[in-house]
């Protein structure tokens, strides 16, 4: 009979119940038909309310995972079966699941209620031409949430219309011509290589370990004329790897002595806290580091704040006020309401927690079957695998939309990206299973 300790279930909640079960499914340490404890001799083991435990199963069930049978009580789902007949039914009717897109849970973003309440509670106040460009209160926000994380605000804050606009502004500004090389992590957000090719730069890969970029890549692309460093040092999209606390005390020893390159690095997970920020760039003479608030309220939102070195800091403000002015101050009084209003900090966290715990299943379930994945957490996962167009092609005939990886490369490393951030368990495990059958059968080549 399988038992769970008090140990693996430190908090006493529902959720760790469940993630305990679903872990322990993954692991193979339940198998399909299996019994789960009673309820109430899981309470009793656990020292929790029943209904601790009712709760906790019931999510079980609605995952798919689970299945109650009256005196049998609950077990183990039927997987196996489950995953053939979900993928015949989506080869019948054409239908796919899209894991392709790199969106949040919409579950998690602002609900209509909680837009109308902020709504609400701001004050009519027009913006009229001439005055501060900033709403204050959301400048003092930004600075908190940059202290704690360690990064210093000593130049104030710069608002624009998402990351990518501040990397392109950015970019310009600091006048880089066509032509110029810039370092990019290798795989990188696709769009963010988009934007630097059509700006005529030439693209310096960064290779990258488990534990973030490898200093001598990164030392290579330097003496080799980088201009520009643009990295993601935590949930890196598309692989999930955080920049490890020892990494980025030598990368900061790298950056420091750079001279006039300019670092950026694009935060975009940030409030969710997928894992430690360790602002490794701020060492170098030129830097940045921008924070969209996408992930968090909506992509929608075309909103982000920076800060970084005085000059850079100042090129952006005298630029941005000689073109489109500022920021709408309806926009940033807007996103400061939900982001201090209780509701919608409850649902970042639990984002966070659920991102991450989505992540992990599925590299979990992949490294089970031999899958070589490298990260530690985010909204999207990277599967190095040979013949990636093949691959794609059988897993959308399988019911599965992935995104082929050589838009995320500067260098040929086959590949596929997958967004874990809405796949539940089930669909993990069944995705796992719909791309280990696909890489028998065509006789791919996993790579290391």
């Amino acid at each position: 009979m399988f038992k769970l300790t008090r140990e693996e279930i430190r908090e006493g909640k529902a959720d760790s119940i469940r993630r305990a079960i679903e872990r322990a499914i993954l692991d193979e340490r339940l198998k399909p038909g299996d019994a789960l404890p009673t309820v109430r001799s899981l309470a009793e083991d656990l020292g929790i309310n029943k209904n601790t435990v009712v709760a906790a199963y019931r999510q079980l069930q609605q995952a798919g995972l689970v299945t109650a049978d009256g005196r049998r009580g609950s077990t183990v789902f039927a997987q196996a079966s489950s995953r053939q007949d979900r993928g015949a039914s989506a080869r019948d009717s054409r239908q796919t699941l899209s894991v392709r897109d790199g969106n949040p849970d919409i579950e998690f973003l602002p609900d209509e209620a909680e837009i109308r309440n902020a709504l609400g509670r701001m004050t009519v106040a027009h913006h009229l031409y001439g005055e501060r460009r900033n709403f204050g209160p959301f400048l003092d926000w930004a600075t908190e949430r940059f202290a704690a994380d360690h990064v210093d605000v000593p130049h104030g804050v710069f608002v624009s219309a998402g990351a990518l606009d501040l990397v392109e502004r950015a970019l310009s500004a600091f006048g880089l011509e066509p032509g110029d090389r810039v370092a990019v992590e290798d795989p990188s957000y696709m769009t963010l290589l988009a934007l630097a090719r059509s700006m005529g730069f030439q693209l310096l890969p960064l290779e990258l370990d488990q534990n973030g970029i490898v200093p001598a890549s990164l030392r290579g692309a330097l003496k080799r004329g980088a201009k520009a460093v643009l990295t993601c040092s935590r949930s890196q999209n598309p692989t999930g790897i955080a920049t490890s606390k020892s990494r980025a005390a030598e990368l900061k020893r790298v950056a420091g002595s750079a001279g006039e390159v300019l670092f950026i690095d694009d935060d975009h997970s940030n409030l969710l806290e997928l894992a430690p920020y360790y602002a490794w760039h701020t060492d170098a003479p030129r830097w940045l580091t921008v924070r969209s608030l996408s992930k968090l309220l909506g992509p929608d939102f075309r909103i982000a704040v920076s800060t970084g070195d005085a000059e850079t800091i100042a090129q952006l403000e005298s630029r941005q006020s000689v073109g489109m002015g500022w920021i709408s101050t309806f926009l940033q009084r807007l996103a400061f309401e939900l982001l201090t209003s209780a509701s919608v900090q409850k649902k970042i966290t639990a984002a966070g927690l659920a991102y991450r715990d989505r992540y992990q299943s599925l590299q979990a379930a992949l490294k089970k079957k031999g899958f070589k994945v490298t990260g530690s957490a985010g909204l999207n996962l990277w599967i190095p695998i040979q013949n990636e167009t093949e691959v794609a092609e059988r897993l959308f005939d399988a019911g599965w939309l992935v995104c082929p990886g050589r838009e995320f490369c500067v260098t040929e490393q086959p590949g596929i990206r997958v967004t874990s951030s809405r796949m539940t368990t089930q669909q993990s495990l069944a995705f796992t299973e719909a791309l280990l059958s696909i890489s028998h059968s065509t006789a791919t080549t996993l790579i290391a």
